[in-house]
């Protein structure tokens, strides 16, 4: 089985650690860099707004499966992003 065979049998939380375990440090960094300046200003954006770390945690709890059905689309983005730098 060839690399690419190997690839399209995993899930794409599988694939993704498999490419943050191989993948130059600088790609990773570049990457999750962009990842939590995201993250932080979405963080920014709801406090901005009136929300609080309790309503998150609530739409999270309320959402979850829907939440769990987004992360792959989130793996592969970062996969791609960490791929796009190398």
């Amino acid at each position: 089985m060839d690399f690419f065979d190997e690839m399209l049998n995993k899930s794409p939380r599988e694939k993704f650690i498999e490419i943050v375990q191989n993948a130059p440090s600088g790609a990773i960094e570049k990457a999750f860099d962009d990842f939590l300046s995201e993250h932080i200003a979405m963080f920014e954006l709801l406090e901005k707004n009136g929300l609080s770390e309790d309503d998150l945690l609530n739409f999270k709890l309320e959402h979850s499966a829907k939440i769990d059905e987004l992360k792959d689309d989130y793996f592969i983005g970062l996969t791609a992003k960490i791929l796009g730098q190398e």
